[in-house]
């Protein structure tokens, strides 16, 4: 693995001689494909903000290939490898369990929210439990709400998904969709769309429209179930090595500081814009959106309150109020929707 990741390194000193002019260049890895909309709209502005705050002084590349892969993103950056990284919360449960509380079921609002509300409950709830202390936590963002796709026929009840077989991200779409008695098949997104194109599944659960359009599996779905709140959606952390931050001037950490957090969540709103586009896009092409009865929804509900019962008791283990942190988090993703 290392000597993979050292001719990732030396590919990048050749790819970047100009690294060395600016007083401090942090090179931050970018897992996600480069022409990937996050990478795009939201890091790449960002990298050029702060650059412009800090005059020059502070400047921010991406490597042109992954450094590591998505599962090795923290220790890539504790170990100093790279400067910084972003990663799957997912992938960092035994690392940062607090933030798991944005993937958890029907609790979803818009990207923009959740990711307002998700910063918010880590300075007001999480920061004192010190899960981020190996690293020096920038930001958190979370992508829209992933729902349920079918092939075939229309998901209306509880009923419809029984014997029926999903793909579905790994995770809590996976577990609602095996708790609801559904056949499961729960792999990478990438493996889906062979899954779909070739019939193995009858629907597939867990993505936002974006993301089904991106692997080119929306145009197999015929109905969409927009789920209130949504079946689960993926949050991310983005991190730098705490002895380079530290090795920042104060006034350039405080300028960094400052387009981090809620502002860096801000930026999401252009990751809600791309999504709302590609579901306008599948339904004009034919995709017909179902909105579940409450009767449905309470039954995902009793299905989901397992998995929000096991946060909070998490949390109250690290000495947080999980009650309280779970209620603030989805209140302010709803209050900051748009």
């Amino acid at each position: 693995m290392y000597r993979l990741i050292a001719a990732h390194l030396v590919a990048l000193a050749m790819a970047l001689p100009a690294m060395a002019h600016a007083a401090t260049t942090l090179v931050v890895n970018a897992f996600l494909p480069p022409q990937h909309i996050f990478n795009v709209e939201v890091m790449r502005p960002w990298a050029e903000d702060v650059e412009r705050v800090t005059q020059g002084r502070v400047k921010i590349v991406f490597p042109p290939t992954s450094i590591g892969s998505p599962q090795q993103q923290w220790d890539v950056v504790r170990k100093r490898i790279v400067d910084g990284a972003y990663i799957f919360n997912g992938l960092i449960q035994n690392k940062a369990s607090l933030v798991q509380l944005a993937h958890l079921p029907l609790g979803s609002s818009s990207a923009e929210g959740m990711s307002v509300a998700l910063w918010r409950t880590y300075e007001k709830y999480f920061e004192q439990a010190g899960e981020y202390r190996d690293v020096h936590l920038l930001a958190l963002v979370v992508f829209p709400a992933g729902e349920i796709y079918s092939l075939k026929k229309p998901v209306t009840s509880l009923q419809a998904i029984q014997g029926v077989k999903y793909w579905a991200l790994p995770g809590v779409a996976s577990t609602l969709m095996d708790r609801g008695g559904a056949g499961v098949v729960a792999t990478p997104a990438a493996k889906m769309s062979e899954l779909v194109a070739g019939g193995t599944v009858d629907g597939f659960v867990g993505i936002p429209e974006m993301d089904a359009a991106r692997f080119n599996v929306v145009r197999y779905a015929r109905y969409e179930t927009t789920v209130p709140g949504g079946i689960t959606a993926p949050s991310f952390s983005l991190f730098v090595n705490r002895q380079v931050w530290a090795s920042i001037s104060p006034a350039d950490r405080a300028a960094i500081t400052a387009l981090s957090g809620e502002a860096f969540a801000r930026r999401m709103a252009v990751i809600d814009a791309s999504n709302n586009l590609a579901r306008q896009e599948a339904v004009a092409n034919g995709l017909k959106l179902i909105l579940p009865s409450p009767a449905f929804v309470d039954a995902l509900r009793a299905l989901a309150q397992p998995m929000d019962t096991q946060w909070v008791a998490r949390a109250d283990q690290l000495h947080v109020d999980g009650a309280a942190a779970l209620a603030y988090y989805r209140n302010e993703a709803k209050q900051e929707a748009r």
